[in-house]
């Protein structure tokens, strides 16, 4: 389904800056992932309806705004959940920001884990946006990293899904869960189509989906969790 692309920095730069030329190879997904974009940094989102590879405000957007982290989405939607902005990844609260790459059936599966407090901030339709404020009311009862891991979990095991991927970031920490059904291939365009890859260059950590060159970068596996701190770049990666 959708293509994720992350980053976290020791200093501000632009998306550009840090991803290089191969940053137009992973726009270029949009031509089939195309039903959409959001770019998320420094509490501030950007999102347009229609294929990031015609978009002039991310072609600006991505040598112009300097950041120490942000998040890149390129949506395919799931079938049957409708093309707007309001169902565009990344979503964003407070100073939490998330996205995932997957689809989750039934669709309402995590409302049952929101809290009172979040279900008044649901805007869209989709399974992802539910996963987010789910993820939200995890995280104020178990802290981030433990919160992150309890969400997954309780999803894995309570829905059928495709993939539980996401990535998630707050002025400290930048997380990627990669997590997808072996059995269930439906929405697979290669083998390593749910795979998440990562590297480190320098003072950046990059975390990005598959498809568009990046098959030398360290292997997320499925089932695992990558954690990074962002004042120092140094990760942990644990079993979920």
């Amino acid at each position: 389904m959708c293509r994720l692309l992350a980053f976290s920095s020791l200093e501000r730069k632009s998306f550009y800056d840090v991803v290089g030329t191969e940053f137009d190879k992973f726009v270029a997904m949009s031509s089939e992932h195309k039903d959409g974009w959001g770019y998320a940094h420094d509490g501030q989102i950007l999102k347009d309806v229609n294929p990031a590879r015609e978009s002039d405000s991310l072609s600006q957007a991505k040598t112009e705004v300097l950041t120490d982290g942000a998040l890149l989405h390129l949506r395919l939607a799931s079938k049957g959940i409708t093309v707007n902005i309001d169902n565009n990844h990344p979503f964003t609260h407070g100073t939490t920001t998330f996205m995932h790459n997957g689809t989750i059936r039934p669709g309402n599966t995590a409302e049952q884990f929101i809290a009172d407090k979040y279900k008044g901030f649901l805007q869209g339709t989709t399974d992802s946006e539910r996963f987010f404020y789910a993820l939200l009311s995890q995280v104020d009862e178990h802290g981030l990293v433990e919160g992150v891991r309890s969400i997954v979990n309780l999803i894995r095991s309570n829905a059928d899904y495709t993939a539980l991927n996401i990535m998630v970031q707050t002025p400290d920490t930048l997380i990627a869960v990669c997590e997808f059904n072996e059995g269930n291939k439906a929405e697979w365009s290669a083998e390593d189509h749910y795979e998440l890859r990562f590297t480190k260059r320098g003072s950046d950590m990059i975390v990005a989906s598959t498809g568009w060159g990046n098959t030398d970068w360290d292997h997320l596996d499925n089932h695992q969790m990558l954690v990074v701190d962002r004042s120092t770049l140094e990760y942990s990666i644990s079993s979920l």
